[in-house]
């Protein structure tokens, strides 16, 4: 009876307020599950669709006139440097050769013969027995005698390129095209294209990106050459083994879409890598910079952005809102908003609220 009289007088709102308190009092701290913020090397990438180009296609013509005695390569043959790839008859070109050679010698016995008539008749002009016209007239003879030997030396280097050119070797290692002549075909400077030669290893890859993501990944062509990690996957799906090194930057964005054509090399020793195919490129970095990162289970997200629980030292969470840079596989990396060793609630969020004090748990305990 006493204990019903006691609670017979209290009044209304504190009956409401001890029962809160209870409530308090049996409510169970919730048990979350914690990490610490861990420092993690940013190695972003970005995906572009690259071109497979060569560094330099040949078109080879002929440069002389002839019959094609010889062909040194079959259609889609890797061809070296320095290889045969066409021998024209050369005869006429041997002819020319030693015609001009008989030319330089008789020029240069008529160049003798002048030079010493010269020196007698100005030997004579000094002793007063020769006349200025005659020993002027030796002095033109002379002068018209080199000419004609210059100019047969001049005839002489054209007449052996001449010669030179009846045999076509390739200029570089490359994987020749499909051949226009073959033996026995006649050709001249005008017959076009013999076969083009398309430099396959090393080859390039060229794709675009933007002047956004050049600046804010690495800052310079020095850093992007020295820092930048490319890898293709080919259209059959499969990545290519070998890594790019970037050569070239193009000297200037385009316009309209503010990108920037970027060239990597690859060695494509087993030539894989085709001209004019379309490849998937993964611009990486070979060094990151380090930044905050937690479990990408830390992450929340509410109308004003993402956010973690941030636990104290007391065992207070407290919500506090991140920027978010890239994700990993295994974490979610932070721009802003979180600092190394910092421990966040990862597991359990949904029992946590702003304020609330919780019962931590590293995870895997």
């Amino acid at each position: 009876m006493m204990r019903k009289k006691f609670f017979t007088g209290l009044t209304a709102g504190a009956m409401i307020l001890m029962s809160i308190e209870i409530q308090a009092q049996n409510m169970a701290v919730p048990v979350v599950g914690v990490d610490k913020v861990v420092a993690v090397e940013n190695m972003e990438s970005r995906r572009y669709t690259g071109l497979v180009m060569s560094p330099s296609v040949v078109n080879v013509v002929p440069r002389v006139s002839g019959e094609i005695l010889e062909v040194g390569f079959k259609d889609g043959d890797i061809v070296k440097k320095g290889q045969v790839l066409y021998r024209l008859d050369p005869v006429q070109y041997e002819a020319a050769v030693k015609n001009v050679e008989a030319q330089i010698a008789a020029s240069k016995a008529r160049l003798n013969y002048a030079q010493n008539n010269y020196n007698r008749n100005e030997a004579l002009y000094d002793k007063l027995a020769a006349s200025l016209d005659t020993m002027e007239s030796a002095r033109s003879a002379l002068e018209e005698e080199k000419a004609t030997l210059m100019a047969a030396e001049a005839e002489l280097i054209s007449a052996k390129d001449n010669l030179k050119n009846t045999t076509i070797v390739a200029p570089m290692d490359s994987l020749a095209g499909v051949n226009n002549f073959t033996a026995g075909n006649y050709i001249t400077p005008s017959s076009g294209t013999l076969v083009t030669l398309i430099q396959t290893s090393p080859i390039r890859v060229r794709f675009s990106i933007s002047t956004s993501d050049y600046l804010s990944q690495f800052g310079s062509f020095q850093a992007l050459k020295e820092n930048g990690v490319v890898k293709v996957t080919l259209s059959d799906g499969s990545v290519y083994p070998e890594i790019g090194e970037i050569e070239l930057l193009n000297n200037e964005a385009n316009a309209t879409t503010d990108a920037i054509q970027v060239f990597a090399r690859f060695k494509n020793a087993d030539y894989k890598l085709i001209t004019g195919s379309t490849v998937t490129v993964e611009l990486s970095q070979k060094s990151g910079k380090s930044m905050p990162a937690v479990p990408p289970s830390a992450i929340m997200h509410d109308s004003e952005g993402a956010y973690v629980y941030v636990v104290d030292a007391a065992g207070k969470a407290a919500k506090r809102y991140v920027e978010l840079g890239a994700v990993t596989p295994d974490y979610q990396l932070i721009t802003g908003g979180l600092t190394v060793d910092e421990t966040i609630i990862s597991e359990g969020t949904h029992k946590t609220m702003d304020g609330m004090t919780v019962k931590s748990v590293a995870r895997g305990n």
